[in-house]
């Protein structure tokens, strides 16, 4: 397929905006199913699961993130899979911890780095008229100006512990993962589980395939640890919705 035969990125214009408005403004998150026309989302799963060198990132603290890039993970030991593994699952007891793969869209957009993939058409869509135009109609937020973005493959033992989100200096006020995986169960994990004020869930969200979750900011939540007897990884793109660059 040649880039003059990619599928265009739109929205699906059968989506029901007045439904979609009235269940986020009530609990401050709603899910969007069949959210593009089938083919650009099966185009843009084909991108993430072929196309895409991950990294593997995780942090240290609040502050500090680790990445290690792909001929640095080929390169790991059993051994030292083995370390890693421990060091993120001790942090994780106490403390907020994260660890999956990731591709940086938005950062190298930014850094005019940006190599010639479906998935920084995704991006132009993102920031375009139409999907800001959307959000502002659905949120009632006109502040959003933009929209920054990175890709996510969750495999077995990957997980992301409870967090808010909140960055007033980056202006989020809403975040959004599109689910770009065809088939997964929820018992599989990964699920996106949003916490209220007891720390019990409140509700979850199976990462159903070409539906766009979005809630605003900030909310507790986590991503659900990934079972090592999971069929396969979980593919997304996220991000947040800001107000500002």
């Amino acid at each position: 397929m040649t880039s003059t035969d990619l599928p265009a990125i739109q929205l699906n214009p059968a989506l029901d905006r007045a439904d979609i408005a009235a269940r986020l403004r009530r609990t401050g998150r709603v899910r969007i199913r069949d959210v593009f026309p089938d083919p650009v989302a099966r185009r843009l799963h084909q991108c993430l699961a072929t196309e895409l060198p991950w990294n593997t990132v995780f942090n240290e603290g609040d502050g500090k993130v680790h990445t290690l890039f792909p001929n640095q993970v080929a390169a790991m030991t059993a051994d030292q899979k083995s370390w890693l593994t421990n060091f993120v699952f001790e942090r994780a007891r106490n403390g907020f911890q994260f660890i999956f793969n990731s591709y940086p869209v938005w950062d190298l957009a930014d850094q005019g780095k940006a190599p010639d993939l479906y998935v920084f058409r995704l991006l132009d869509f993102l920031n375009g008229p139409e999907f800001l135009s959307f959000i502002h109609e659905v949120s009632g937020i006109a502040g959003i100006v933009m929209a920054d973005s990175q890709a996510t493959l969750f495999q077995p033992h990957h997980f992301l512990t409870r967090h808010s989100d909140r960055d007033d200096a980056k202006g989020r006020r809403m975040a959004y993962v599109l689910n770009l995986t065809p088939a997964w169960r929820a018992e599989w994990g990964g699920l996106l589980e949003f916490l209220d004020e007891a720390g019990d869930v409140a509700e979850g969200f199976t990462p159903c395939f070409n539906t766009l979750n979005l809630f605003t900011v900030p909310a507790p939540h986590h991503v659900s640890y990934v079972t090592p007897f999971a069929a396969g990884g979980r593919y997304s793109v996220t991000g947040w919705l800001r107000d500002r660059r």
